[in-house]
């Protein structure tokens, strides 16, 4: 929430501004234009990942808490269980889904009006909260350190003991008819859900690789040609017991890989967005971790420093528009501001 400047603040604001673009030549301020915008691809790429890899992660941490709810009931309460997994899992997709859309807005033309767009992580726990309720977790923390286990290592490859022990349960295929039903309908379901997680991260990365330098590019290709590897692709033919164990790791082990992939892709494109731009495009000034120069994120993705944001918000009487977006109209009002009051 943006807090409101006097008139007296915001005259002094626009003066500042409207000096410190003078004084650059046309050519620097090009350069600094282009920068924003590099940013802003990034900060639009960076959330679209997240918000792919936190659907990953959830989905982990619903399957898993599913088999932990499915071994300490009696098999009748299975396909209740198996419905909640339903519904937890339904509103982890949509989350993913709506925020992959709000990024396609983002992308495209500028807005009419400017808003701050809330910070990624709030996003993601809010998202972890609401399928911890619907799935009936006790906790929301331990569902989502379920989710993230064996996360940290090289390409998605770490251990994941609490998440394979669960699994263990699926080896023999269970005599009651109802458990056996509930048990392999939540297989099913977590097949088919790591089976559009590989096509929603294919898709994500022929989106992003045209806005990322080569080096990154080419790491992002050879990752991604990893998942269609054979040992991803079904069980081994000497396997014993229930097929649906085999299967559901197998899943499993593929959704942990995608997870991977998908963090180490979120932390270069942070990384870029971060060097991309270093300043405020409006004042000039450096950015900084906290205060009134601390950086913004406005619904289209490009950013400012909180100052010039309250600023224009005030100047504007609550309606801004990104400066960034609709940079010659911004730099043509502040002029016009600023001649008035001289």
């Amino acid at each position: 929430m943006s807090m409101s400047k006097s008139a007296e603040e915001c005259t002094q604001w626009m003066q500042r501004v409207h000096d410190a673009h003078s004084k650059r030549s046309p050519a620097a301020l090009a350069a600094a234009l282009e920068r924003a915008e590099q940013a802003r691809q990034h900060e639009v790429s960076t959330r679209k990942c997240k918000a792919v890899k936190g659907h990953a992660v959830r989905s982990r941490a619903l399957a898993a808490e599913g088999l932990r709810q499915m071994s300490a009931l009696a098999p009748a309460a299975h396909m209740a269980v198996q419905e909640r997994w339903k519904s937890a899992q339904e509103a982890s997709s949509r989350r993913q889904e709506e925020m992959c859309s709000k990024m396609a807005v983002s992308a495209m033309a500028p807005m009419q009006e400017a808003a701050l767009l809330r910070d990624a992580e709030s996003e993601e726990e809010d998202a972890m909260a609401e399928v911890a309720g619907l799935v009936g977790a006790a906790d929301v923390s331990s569902l989502a350190a379920l989710g993230n286990e064996g996360l940290g290592a090289s390409s998605g490859r770490g251990s994941s003991s609490n998440v394979d022990a669960l699994l263990q349960q699926l080896r023999q295929e269970p005599p009651n008819e109802t458990e056996c039903a509930a048990k392999f309908m939540l297989y099913e379901g977590y097949a088919s859900e790591v089976e559009q997680m590989r096509g929603t991260l294919f898709k994500f990365h022929e989106e992003t690789r045209p806005t990322v330098p080569e080096a990154i590019a080419a790491d992002m290709d050879k990752k991604v040609k990893g998942i269609d590897c054979a040992e991803s692709m079904g069980i081994p033919d000497d396997a014993r017991g229930w097929f649906v164990f085999h299967m559901m790791r197998q899943a499993e082990r593929n959704n942990l890989k995608m997870a991977g992939i998908l963090d180490g892709f979120e932390k270069k494109l942070e990384f870029l967005a971060a060097n991309d731009q270093t300043e405020c495009p409006v004042c000039l000034d450096k950015f900084q971790e906290s205060g009134a120069h601390a950086a913004e994120t406005l619904g289209c993705c490009h950013k400012v420093c909180k100052e010039c944001w309250d600023s224009w918000s005030s100047v504007m009487h609550g309606r801004p528009f990104c400066p960034l977006c609709r940079h010659d109209e911004f730099l043509g009002t502040v002029a016009a501001r600023v001649s008035a009051t001289s």
